[in-house]
């Protein structure tokens, strides 16, 4: 059972890199600087997470770094989650 939760782990963490690069092309740097910041984190540490999966580790410090990205996002997106509707 564990060689295919590695695999599914893999797979998903392919999947993160590819969502968060894409974001990446539509977010200018310059304008948001927090949300560039918050998907480079979740790109970076899902392709390191996805490599320690490739290599067989199931633990991954990369783990934090997709942690501190999804962080960042919540907060340079407070706005929208606090927002009155009117």
């Amino acid at each position: 059972m564990n060689p295919i939760l590695g695999v599914v782990d893999a797979f998903l963490c392919v999947l993160v890199v590819i969502a968060a690069i894409d974001y990446l092309r539509r977010v200018r740097p310059i304008e948001q600087p927090m949300l560039s910041v918050s998907f480079y984190l979740v790109a970076i540490g899902a392709f390191g997470d996805f490599a320690a999966a490739i290599q067989g580790h199931y633990v991954s410090p990369f783990t934090v770094m997709i942690h501190a990205g999804v962080v960042a996002y919540a907060w340079a997106r407070r706005g929208h989650v606090f927002e009155v509707a009117g």
